[in-house]
């Protein structure tokens, strides 16, 4: 059914660690009698289930037992209750995004547009009295009106990111306090919220398209004259520009590493007014230059010298940035 492509993007982990990271440094006060601080906690938050805390809150301490400990509050916890498909977000499933791969200029990423969902969370707080779940709570709701945003790596392989939007849908309160004089007090606020998170599926290389050929007719019915033109991608020749210190070549930044390289090619460093040539070595890796050593810096120096690099063919073409998709056409007319 997919066709055995194995593939794991972390949407879901990205978002649960974008949703903590924002609620991770919150802190409460605590104030004597006379209205001084006297206590600064910073609340832990943990990704776990409500009922979890619940059963350790309600817990009798027990000294024998590490686990029996009743928990330390206040504290947040937070956790998944949802996946729903976002339907308003939908947008043609045979659309594709492309960008160019980061470890090879001939090639091209692709994957189909992304599946939209929106992911639901439930944010806990607990405390022991009123003071410390206000607290809490009111460092939270004026940065949701109803909506925070935050940017995430969508998909790194393809260069996407995207601002995520987080909603605070609801908010709920809860005073448990049952049983004798004794018995401990639970105050636990909920606060629901709904991510919008976007699905991508398998990222695929594609080469690039280097020939095409096209063929116009002057009737529709496919006879008499016609024109045929052809479009073919030249081979991608090396570039790089040069930095100078104190009238010498420092170091030279390869802007296009090329393809198809069978050798090492020759870097040749324009000439000075006065002085040396500077002298520098490209560095392979495969096919392509991975960067260039500057051997001599040369002196005299006063502008920036130019860097012409051997083709793939051995040719020395112009110097000038080269454009990997510039196009060779050919015209070839025949009549019938």
């Amino acid at each position: 059914m997919f066709k055995n492509k194995q593939f794991y993007h972390q949407t879901t982990k990205k978002a649960i660690v974008a949703f903590g990271t924002i609620f991770n440094d919150i802190n409460i006060d605590r104030f004597n009698s006379g209205g001084d601080i006297v206590q600064t906690m910073r609340v832990p938050l943990a990704y776990s289930s409500k009922q979890k805390f619940l059963s350790r809150i309600l817990n009798a301490p027990d000294t024998t037992s590490r686990g029996g400990v009743a928990i330390t509050l206040p504290r947040m916890g937070f956790e998944i209750t949802g996946f729903n498909y976002d339907a308003s977000r939908k947008i043609s499933p045979i659309q594709q995004n492309k960008a160019i791969s980061s470890d090879s200029q001939t090639s091209v990423r692709q994957t189909f547009v992304s599946t939209p969902y929106d992911i639901s969370l439930s944010l806990y707080v607990f405390a022991k009295n009123q003071e410390d779940g206000l607290q809490i709570i009111e460092q939270i709701l004026p940065y949701f009106n109803p909506d925070f945003n935050v940017t995430v790596n969508d998909l790194p392989q393809m260069g996407i990111k995207r601002d995520i939007k987080i909603t605070l849908e609801s908010v709920s309160y809860e005073d448990q306090y049952e049983g004798d004089y004794n018995t401990r007090q639970s105050i636990v606020w909920t606060l629901n919220f709904a991510m919008k998170l976007n699905y991508y599926g398998f990222v695929s290389n594609q080469g690039l398209i280097k020939k095409a050929i096209a063929t116009t007719w002057q009737s529709p019915l496919l006879t008499g004259e016609y024109l045929k033109q052809t479009y073919t991608v030249t081979t991608p020749t090396a570039t790089a520009t040069a930095a100078l210190t104190g009238g010498s070549v420092s170091s030279i930044e390869l802007t296009y590493s090329g393809d198809k390289y069978t050798y090492t090619p020759n870097v040749i460093v324009s000439a000075p007014s006065s002085g040396t040539t500077a002298r520098a070595t490209a560095i392979m890796d495969g096919e392509r230059i991975s960067r260039i050593d500057v051997t001599n810096g040369g002196s005299g120096y006063t502008t920036v010298p130019t860097i012409t690099i051997e083709g793939p063919d051995g040719t020395v073409s112009d110097p000038t940035p080269a454009d990997p998709y510039r196009f060779l056409e050919e015209f070839e007319q025949d009549y019938e």
